[in-house]
């Protein structure tokens, strides 16, 4: 896949799991996906942040 195609399906998926991590902060689902979400995101940055080539 493209570079540009991978991030748009990046960008999706982090839109969805926000506003999943902002339902558990409010209470509405549990507290613990938000957590789970929380991992994720910052896995997520350090894999993007350090794979791109000079």
């Amino acid at each position: 896949m493209e570079k540009k195609t991978v991030y748009r399906v990046l960008l999706v998926i982090v839109i969805i799991l926000a506003i999943i991590f902002t339902l558990g902060v409010i209470g509405i689902v549990p507290f613990v996906w938000s957590e789970y979400i929380t991992v994720f995101m910052v896995i997520l940055f350090f894999v993007l942040r350090f794979s791109r080539s000079p």
